[in-house]
Protein backbone atom coordinates (compact mmCIF):
# COMPACT_ATOMS: atom_id res chain seq x y z
CA UNK A 1 0.00 0.00 0.00
CA UNK A 2 1.33 3.88 -0.96
CA UNK A 3 -0.41 6.36 0.92
CA UNK A 4 0.58 9.23 -1.49
CA UNK A 5 -1.62 11.34 -3.71
CA UNK A 6 -4.82 9.61 -3.03
CA UNK A 7 -6.47 12.38 -0.89
CA UNK A 8 -6.50 16.39 -0.72
CA UNK A 9 -3.53 16.21 1.60
CA UNK A 10 -0.16 17.97 2.55
CA UNK A 11 2.19 15.02 3.91
CA UNK A 12 5.32 15.18 5.89
CA UNK A 13 7.76 12.89 4.24
CA UNK A 14 11.26 13.44 5.64
CA UNK A 15 13.86 12.70 8.59
CA UNK A 16 14.63 16.20 9.31
CA UNK A 17 18.55 16.96 9.60
CA UNK A 18 18.62 16.39 13.75
CA UNK A 19 16.00 13.98 14.11
CA UNK A 20 15.56 11.79 16.97
CA UNK A 21 15.76 9.13 14.84
CA UNK A 22 18.47 7.94 13.11
CA UNK A 23 19.90 11.26 14.39
CA UNK A 24 23.73 11.62 13.31
CA UNK A 25 25.50 14.11 15.19
CA UNK A 26 27.88 16.39 13.98
CA UNK A 27 31.57 15.11 14.37
CA UNK A 28 33.33 15.75 17.19
CA UNK A 29 35.76 19.03 17.00
CA UNK A 30 38.44 17.60 19.50
CA UNK A 31 38.64 14.22 17.31
CA UNK A 32 38.66 15.82 14.03
CA UNK A 33 41.21 17.88 11.58
CA UNK A 34 41.10 21.81 12.26
CA UNK A 35 39.56 22.27 8.66
CA UNK A 36 36.71 24.28 8.43
CA UNK A 37 34.36 21.74 6.53
CA UNK A 38 33.34 18.46 7.27
CA UNK A 39 30.75 15.58 6.61
CA UNK A 40 28.61 12.73 6.44
CA UNK A 41 27.06 10.12 4.05
CA UNK A 42 24.23 8.02 4.97
CA UNK A 43 22.38 5.45 3.26
CA UNK A 44 19.59 3.82 4.41
CA UNK A 45 17.20 1.09 4.33
CA UNK A 46 14.20 0.29 5.79
CA UNK A 47 10.55 -1.65 5.23
CA UNK A 48 8.85 1.73 5.84
CA UNK A 49 8.68 5.62 4.97
CA UNK A 50 7.92 6.22 8.54
CA UNK A 51 7.94 9.83 9.84
CA UNK A 52 9.66 11.14 12.86
CA UNK A 53 5.70 12.07 13.83
CA UNK A 54 4.38 8.83 12.83
CA UNK A 55 3.09 9.14 9.14
CA UNK A 56 2.91 5.70 7.22
CA UNK A 57 3.72 6.92 3.73
CA UNK A 58 5.08 3.72 2.55
CA UNK A 59 4.77 0.48 3.53
CA UNK A 60 5.69 -1.58 0.24
CA UNK A 61 8.66 -2.84 -1.08
CA UNK A 62 12.12 -1.94 -0.26
CA UNK A 63 12.56 2.00 1.28
CA UNK A 64 16.21 3.53 0.76
CA UNK A 65 16.55 7.25 2.27
CA UNK A 66 20.52 8.88 1.33
CA UNK A 67 21.58 11.73 2.82
CA UNK A 68 24.67 14.34 2.90
CA UNK A 69 25.57 16.15 5.47
CA UNK A 70 27.89 19.27 5.26
CA UNK A 71 29.37 21.12 8.46
CA UNK A 72 30.63 24.32 7.89
CA UNK A 73 33.17 25.42 10.93
CA UNK A 74 32.07 28.99 11.30
CA UNK A 75 33.91 29.60 15.05
CA UNK A 76 36.29 27.54 17.26
CA UNK A 77 38.15 28.89 19.96
CA UNK A 78 41.44 27.83 20.69
CA UNK A 79 40.84 27.90 24.09
CA UNK A 80 38.01 25.35 25.05
CA UNK A 81 37.38 26.95 28.20
CA UNK A 82 35.27 29.45 26.61
CA UNK A 83 31.70 29.29 27.22
CA UNK A 84 30.65 28.76 23.35
CA UNK A 85 33.13 26.17 21.91
CA UNK A 86 31.92 25.89 18.53
CA UNK A 87 29.70 27.41 15.52
CA UNK A 88 28.72 25.45 12.47
CA UNK A 89 26.37 25.68 9.94
CA UNK A 90 25.33 22.45 8.74
CA UNK A 91 23.69 21.83 5.21
CA UNK A 92 22.32 18.40 3.42
CA UNK A 93 20.07 16.94 1.96
CA UNK A 94 18.01 14.18 2.35
CA UNK A 95 15.93 11.81 -0.18
CA UNK A 96 13.15 9.11 -0.28
CA UNK A 97 13.67 6.60 -3.05
CA UNK A 98 11.67 3.27 -3.12
CA UNK A 99 11.32 0.47 -5.03
CA UNK A 100 7.52 0.62 -5.79
CA UNK A 101 6.56 3.72 -7.54
CA UNK A 102 3.63 5.50 -5.98
CA UNK A 103 2.31 9.45 -5.97
CA UNK A 104 0.49 11.50 -8.23
CA UNK A 105 2.61 11.15 -10.70
CA UNK A 106 3.77 7.83 -9.95
CA UNK A 107 7.56 7.59 -9.69
CA UNK A 108 10.55 5.51 -7.84
CA UNK A 109 12.05 8.99 -6.34
CA UNK A 110 9.65 10.51 -4.00
CA UNK A 111 11.18 13.39 -2.82
CA UNK A 112 14.03 15.59 -1.55
CA UNK A 113 14.51 17.51 1.51
CA UNK A 114 17.02 20.41 1.71
CA UNK A 115 18.32 21.82 5.07
CA UNK A 116 20.15 24.10 6.59
CA UNK A 117 20.50 25.55 10.19
CA UNK A 118 23.30 26.86 12.61
CA UNK A 119 24.77 24.83 15.52
CA UNK A 120 26.08 26.04 18.68
CA UNK A 121 28.26 23.84 21.25
CA UNK A 122 28.70 25.55 24.18
CA UNK A 123 29.46 24.82 28.02
CA UNK A 124 31.39 21.50 26.58
CA UNK A 125 28.63 19.54 27.42
CA UNK A 126 25.29 21.12 25.56
CA UNK A 127 24.66 21.25 21.85
CA UNK A 128 21.52 23.62 20.02
CA UNK A 129 20.81 23.23 17.04
CA UNK A 130 18.00 25.10 14.83
CA UNK A 131 17.32 23.44 11.36
CA UNK A 132 15.29 25.00 8.77
CA UNK A 133 14.10 22.12 6.37
CA UNK A 134 11.99 22.04 3.04
CA UNK A 135 10.12 18.78 2.23
CA UNK A 136 9.94 18.53 -1.56
CA UNK A 137 7.62 16.13 -3.49
CA UNK A 138 9.19 14.87 -6.31
CA UNK A 139 6.05 12.89 -7.74
CA UNK A 140 3.96 16.08 -7.23
CA UNK A 141 1.82 14.84 -4.52
CA UNK A 142 1.67 17.86 -1.98
CA UNK A 143 3.03 21.34 -2.08
CA UNK A 144 6.51 21.77 -0.54
CA UNK A 145 6.45 22.32 3.40
CA UNK A 146 9.04 24.41 5.31
CA UNK A 147 9.49 23.81 8.73
CA UNK A 148 11.70 25.07 11.70
CA UNK A 149 13.27 22.00 14.19
CA UNK A 150 15.44 23.76 17.25
CA UNK A 151 16.68 21.05 19.47
CA UNK A 152 18.87 20.93 22.63
CA UNK A 153 20.93 18.30 23.83
CA UNK A 154 23.11 17.55 26.90
CA UNK A 155 25.66 15.31 26.37
CA UNK A 156 27.16 13.82 29.88
CA UNK A 157 29.30 11.66 30.57
CA UNK A 158 29.13 10.72 34.17
CA UNK A 159 29.18 6.91 33.83
CA UNK A 160 32.38 6.27 32.09
CA UNK A 161 31.50 4.81 27.53
CA UNK A 162 27.70 5.61 28.54
CA UNK A 163 25.80 8.55 28.45
CA UNK A 164 22.54 9.31 28.35
CA UNK A 165 21.97 12.58 26.31
CA UNK A 166 18.62 14.00 26.95
CA UNK A 167 16.89 16.33 25.19
CA UNK A 168 13.99 18.50 24.32
CA UNK A 169 12.93 19.50 20.79
CA UNK A 170 10.28 21.55 18.92
CA UNK A 171 8.60 21.26 15.79
CA UNK A 172 7.00 24.11 13.77
CA UNK A 173 5.18 24.49 10.20
CA UNK A 174 6.42 27.82 9.09
CA UNK A 175 4.38 26.63 5.28
CA UNK A 176 2.45 24.36 4.47
CA UNK A 177 0.99 21.59 6.46
CA UNK A 178 3.81 18.53 7.01
CA UNK A 179 0.86 16.03 7.87
CA UNK A 180 -2.13 15.12 6.66
CA UNK A 181 -4.90 17.83 6.17
CA UNK A 182 -8.13 16.23 4.85
CA UNK A 183 -9.66 20.02 5.13
CA UNK A 184 -7.41 22.79 4.84
CA UNK A 185 -9.10 25.66 5.26
CA UNK A 186 -9.61 24.35 8.95
CA UNK A 187 -6.08 23.25 9.32
CA UNK A 188 -3.71 26.04 10.49
CA UNK A 189 0.06 25.59 10.96
CA UNK A 190 0.82 23.34 14.19
CA UNK A 191 3.75 22.35 16.03
CA UNK A 192 4.64 20.20 18.97
CA UNK A 193 7.36 19.76 21.12
CA UNK A 194 9.10 16.29 22.13
CA UNK A 195 11.23 14.82 24.84
CA UNK A 196 14.00 12.09 24.23
CA UNK A 197 17.05 10.56 24.92
CA UNK A 198 19.48 8.50 23.84
CA UNK A 199 21.15 6.18 25.76
CA UNK A 200 24.42 5.20 23.95
CA UNK A 201 27.22 2.64 25.30
CA UNK A 202 30.44 1.97 23.53
CA UNK A 203 32.33 -1.41 24.22
CA UNK A 204 36.33 -0.46 25.04
CA UNK A 205 37.47 -3.77 23.84
CA UNK A 206 34.93 -4.97 21.24
CA UNK A 207 34.06 -2.71 18.19
CA UNK A 208 30.54 -2.24 18.87
CA UNK A 209 28.28 0.81 19.90
CA UNK A 210 24.76 0.25 21.28
CA UNK A 211 21.81 2.50 21.03
CA UNK A 212 18.27 3.32 22.36
CA UNK A 213 16.96 6.59 21.35
CA UNK A 214 13.35 7.01 22.69
CA UNK A 215 11.08 9.95 22.59
CA UNK A 216 7.01 11.16 22.91
CA UNK A 217 5.85 13.76 20.95
CA UNK A 218 3.28 16.18 22.77
CA UNK A 219 1.19 18.43 19.60
CA UNK A 220 -0.86 21.37 19.40
CA UNK A 221 -4.28 20.66 19.09
CA UNK A 222 -4.05 21.17 15.10
CA UNK A 223 -1.03 19.48 14.01
CA UNK A 224 -2.89 16.63 13.02
CA UNK A 225 -6.71 16.36 11.51
CA UNK A 226 -9.50 14.47 11.92
CA UNK A 227 -11.31 13.05 9.03
CA UNK A 228 -14.13 15.76 9.72
CA UNK A 229 -11.87 18.84 9.68
CA UNK A 230 -11.59 18.43 13.75
CA UNK A 231 -8.37 18.68 15.74
CA UNK A 232 -6.27 15.93 16.47
CA UNK A 233 -6.56 16.79 19.96
CA UNK A 234 -3.39 17.51 22.71
CA UNK A 235 -1.31 15.25 24.52
CA UNK A 236 0.78 12.53 23.86
CA UNK A 237 1.18 12.06 20.14
CA UNK A 238 3.74 9.16 19.65
CA UNK A 239 5.89 7.36 21.68
CA UNK A 240 8.49 6.20 19.63
CA UNK A 241 12.01 3.59 20.60
CA UNK A 242 14.35 2.05 18.48
CA UNK A 243 17.48 -0.55 19.66
CA UNK A 244 20.21 0.13 17.54
CA UNK A 245 23.98 -1.55 16.78
CA UNK A 246 26.90 0.42 14.90
CA UNK A 247 29.91 -1.96 14.07
CA UNK A 248 32.87 0.50 12.53
CA UNK A 249 34.65 -0.83 9.71
CA UNK A 250 38.60 -0.59 10.97
CA UNK A 251 39.59 -2.59 8.11
CA UNK A 252 38.91 0.48 5.47
CA UNK A 253 41.67 3.11 5.51
CA UNK A 254 41.05 6.28 7.34
CA UNK A 255 42.16 8.24 4.01
CA UNK A 256 38.96 7.32 3.07
CA UNK A 257 36.83 8.24 5.79
CA UNK A 258 35.32 7.18 8.98
CA UNK A 259 32.85 4.01 7.78
CA UNK A 260 30.48 2.04 10.08
CA UNK A 261 27.32 0.02 9.59
CA UNK A 262 24.24 -0.35 11.46
CA UNK A 263 20.91 -1.89 11.96
CA UNK A 264 18.42 -1.96 14.47
CA UNK A 265 14.53 -2.42 15.02
CA UNK A 266 12.46 0.34 16.07
CA UNK A 267 8.60 0.37 17.93
CA UNK A 268 6.42 3.22 17.37
CA UNK A 269 2.99 3.47 19.59
CA UNK A 270 0.40 6.11 17.88
CA UNK A 271 -1.71 7.76 20.04
CA UNK A 272 -3.37 10.56 18.53
CA UNK A 273 -7.19 10.14 16.70
CA UNK A 274 -5.57 12.76 13.38
CA UNK A 275 -2.27 10.46 13.30
CA UNK A 276 -4.38 7.21 13.25
CA UNK A 277 -6.79 8.99 10.97
CA UNK A 278 -4.28 10.41 8.19
CA UNK A 279 -2.90 7.11 8.47
CA UNK A 280 -6.10 5.58 7.11
CA UNK A 281 -6.81 8.07 4.69
CA UNK A 282 -6.92 5.77 1.79
CA UNK A 283 -9.44 3.38 3.76
CA UNK A 284 -6.98 0.60 4.33
CA UNK A 285 -7.92 -0.83 7.88
CA UNK A 286 -4.60 -2.00 8.34
CA UNK A 287 -3.09 1.33 7.96
CA UNK A 288 -5.03 2.61 11.17
CA UNK A 289 -2.51 0.32 13.31
CA UNK A 290 -1.69 1.89 16.49
CA UNK A 291 1.42 -0.38 16.99
CA UNK A 292 4.33 -0.03 14.30
CA UNK A 293 7.75 -1.98 13.58
CA UNK A 294 10.32 -0.48 11.52
CA UNK A 295 13.56 -2.54 10.42
CA UNK A 296 16.55 -0.34 9.81
CA UNK A 297 20.11 -0.50 8.45
CA UNK A 298 22.53 1.54 6.50
CA UNK A 299 25.99 2.41 6.34
CA UNK A 300 27.65 5.71 7.09
CA UNK A 301 30.79 7.69 5.60
CA UNK A 302 32.39 10.53 7.94
CA UNK A 303 34.89 12.73 6.20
Amino acid sequence: MVLRGQAPVDTEPSTPINSSINAVAAPDSSTQSPSILSGLINLEFSNYHLTPRGLNLQNQGLVAQPKLLLYWKLYAPKDQAQDVNEITLTTGVWNDVDTEQSGVRPGNWNEIDPSAGLNVKFLRDWTFESPFTAFMSETHSFPTCWNWDPRLTYHDHFISDFSFNPYIEFFYEISNKSTIAFDRSKAPSGYYGAVGFDPTYAFKDIPLKLELPTYMTLPSDHFYQQRNGAGGGTGVGLISTMFKATVPLEFISKSYGDWSVYAGVQYDYLNNPGLLAGNQFDGAAHSRERNMVQYHAGITIRF
